[in-house]
């Protein structure tokens, strides 16, 4: 039975710790000292939500609906654009600048609806959570897939705050080298280009298929 847990995990693991938006959102979130907690706990409920739902069979419904898929990819798009034109104007802020936007930093609750997007409006994070996870468990039993469910939560549990508290840690060496943020917003806003891209080809292969 701990191999059914480990395999869980070991599969979690492996599809969250690609680089991606929502990696890239909590690693910025992090460097900045910023609801980090609030942060890495919304990435692993929603994990939990999905997950479940995939593991326990109920993620062929969403597989079937195309347009919604469509509708999350056009929106993941024009987020992931948003936020990376944001992170390329912040890479010519001045180091004054960014000193006096550390005392403006975002809300609580714009922090949570900029989270929730970064997570639920990318059709890759349904792929990966709710089909990938989800299939990986369709031969186990009922017991064996609360064991499967619980290393891939683990995983995700596991990586979230890692991620989130290790950049955190880092952040004080990060604020006596000002320079160092630059070259973070400009891994971030490649990497939401990257995903902007691969969204705008999957909305183009899925409305070739509905025509």
């Amino acid at each position: 039975m701990a191999s059914v847990f480990f395999k869980g995990f070991l599969l979690s693991l492996s599809l969250i710790a690609a680089i991606g938006a929502q990696n890239a959102f909590i690693l910025k979130q992090a460097l900045s000292n910023h609801y980090i907690f609030i942060v890495c706990s919304i990435c692993f409920l929603c994990d939990v939500i999905l997950m479940s739902v995939g593991i326990f069979g109920v993620g062929e419904i969403f597989a079937k609906n195309k347009i919604l898929a469509l509708i999350l990819a056009f929106c993941g798009a024009c987020f992931a654009l948003y936020y990376a034109f944001l992170s390329l104007k912040a890479i010519f802020v001045s180091p004054m600048k960014i000193q006096l936007a550390k005392e403006k930093l975002p809300s609580l609750k714009k922090v949570i609806i900029l989270t929730l997007l970064v997570t639920l409006a990318n059709p890759h994070v349904y792929l990966d959570t709710v089909f990938l996870v989800g299939s990986a468990a369709l031969n186990f039993s009922f017991n064996e897939k609360i064991l499967f469910a619980l290393g891939a939560l683990s995983a995700s549990f596991l990586w979230f705050f890692s991620l989130g508290y290790g950049a955190k840690f880092l952040s004080f060496y990060i604020d006596r080298k000002p320079n160092i943020i630059k070259i973070i917003d400009l891994f971030v806003c490649f990497i939401m280009c990257v995903v902007a891209y691969s969204l705008s080809l999957y909305i183009l292969e899925n409305l070739s298929h509905i025509s």
